[in-house]
């Protein structure tokens, strides 16, 4: 099997994702990760840890001009730190991208049955968890 394989499925569907929603890779992962939690506000910091990425990259994607249109941001009443969450826009955003994501994995797993597609998608995951271990690993 060419492991490649997974880079050009995985830039078809990033691909697919900025044509219907218009979204970027970084987008996407924050309208989710809002989407996935119930938009509980959260900490830039602990936002920037959740999504495993560095606080400047985050402060970079959020100052986006079309990722602002999804969020919210607010200073901390305790601190001097800054909250977010999505907004209004963003969570219907998550919606109509999640509707997109549905329609890209019944497109890709067309030719499996039910009982298949569960089998694969689990074993995807499990490769995926393996290979985020030996990232931390090196």
């Amino acid at each position: 099997m060419d492991v490649l394989f997974f880079s050009t499925i995985a830039d078809q569907i990033k691909k697919e994702i900025n044509h219907k929603c218009g979204l970027n890779i970084s987008q996407t992962r924050i309208l989710l990760y809002f989407d996935e939690t119930h938009n509980q506000a959260l900490a830039m910091g602990k936002l920037a840890e959740a999504l495993n990425i560095s606080l400047s990259t985050l402060s970079r994607q959020l100052q986006q001009k079309k990722t602002q249109n999804y969020i919210k941001v607010t200073r901390s009443e305790k601190d001097s730190s800054k909250i977010v969450s999505l907004n209004d826009e963003g969570m219907e955003k998550a919606q109509e991208l999640k509707s997109v994501l549905a329609e890209i994995e019944k497109n890709l797993f067309v030719y499996l049955d039910q009982d298949a597609s569960t089998l694969f998608i689990k074993q995807l995951n499990e490769i995926a968890h393996t290979s985020a271990s030996l990232e931390k690993i090196e």
